[in-house]
């Protein structure tokens, strides 16, 4: 199976019009739990995004080593809490899934645990990728901080000029794999049609 499956399976769990995952025709419950799930994310980035302003009225008079030991010590703790958050969504969604797949009478048993399998080694690997972006923008950032060749205002320009650009590639990345969910669902769905034939 597609190494890509994760973001594939995932994206399933979420289209309320699949048969595949719609059990008993309750679509609805998918769009619920979806959109459920995007007002938790929504929340929690607000939450940080709060904490993180709150924490940068308490830099003020702090220089230096001091400033920059802050920093780090704030990121670290909500890079913990970001991790815990996705933990939370990853444990949900398995468990939705599960759900879905044991009411699904159109895949064998097989197809399941391909399905569950796979959606497992896609967050490891997930997890993986994230923390080698995170291990990255620290080295970047510490390369920046450290350069006594740049001045203040050069350091800020190419800190917003690194995190344009990686914007950017995220964005890219995102459309690619929602195209790579398209065409693996069909395919998926064309692979599955002999067990939906035999359950009929």
């Amino acid at each position: 199976m597609n190494k890509k499956i994760f973001i594939l399976v995932a994206a399933a769990i979420f289209i309320p019009q699949t048969p595949l995952f719609s059990g008993e025709g309750k679509g609805q419950e998918v769009k619920e739990f979806h959109q459920q799930q995007q007002e938790e994310k929504k929340a929690f980035k607000e939450q940080q995004k709060e904490e993180k302003e709150e924490f940068k009225q308490t830099l003020k008079g702090k220089k230096g080593q001091e400033k920059a030991d802050a920093l780090k010590q704030q990121h670290e703790t909500q890079k913990t809490e970001r991790k815990e958050f996705q933990k939370e969504r990853y444990d949900e969604n398995k468990a939705f899934l599960e759900q879905r797949l044991s009411k699904n009478k159109k895949l064998s048993d097989a197809q399941k645990k391909e399905l569950i399998d796979e959606f497992e080694n896609q967050r490891q690997e997930k997890d993986s990728l994230r923390d080698a972006r995170h291990a990255e923008k620290v080295a970047f950032l510490e390369k920046i901080a450290n350069d006594s060749s740049l001045t203040q205002e050069q350091k800020k320009e190419a800190i917003k000029a690194h995190f344009k650009d990686k914007k950017s590639g995220k964005k890219s990345e995102r459309q690619e794999q929602k195209q790579e969910r398209k065409s693996w669902w069909e395919r998926f769905r064309q692979s599955s049609q002999p067990v939906n034939q035999t359950a009929n």
